[in-house]
């Protein structure tokens, strides 16, 4: 059947993600190798530092982005899943809305 437009751009989602996070433990890794082995700055400047680093990452709009496009994926993939279940109701017969057989007839 193939994958819906909402999970290829899960997919999609989930890759850009996965490769930015990549990028990120490496720059982490380095600054923190950096600040400790060849500044040698004191942990206190190091924590100073991270503060810093940390409210720059909430200004990156990327991250709210990346926020939004998941829900309105997933909602999508809810309603597909809520159709799809719907549908398999309707083809078993399973109509939770449909008064039972002696019920109708009374």
């Amino acid at each position: 059947m193939g994958l819906t437009d909402a999970e290829l751009q899960l997919t999609e989602l989930l890759g850009q993600i996965l490769e930015l996070l990549r990028w990120n433990q490496v720059l982490g890794y380095s600054n923190q190798y950096l600040l400790h082995e060849k500044l040698g700055l004191s942990p206190e400047d190091r924590k100073q530092v991270m503060k810093a680093a940390a409210a720059a990452v909430e200004q990156d709009g990327r991250m709210q982005d990346w926020g939004k496009r998941l829900i309105e994926i997933q909602q999508s993939l809810q309603l597909i899943h809520e159709r799809m279940t719907a549908g398999d109701r309707d083809a078993r017969g399973d109509d939770d809305l449909a008064p039972p057989a002696a019920e109708a007839d009374a």
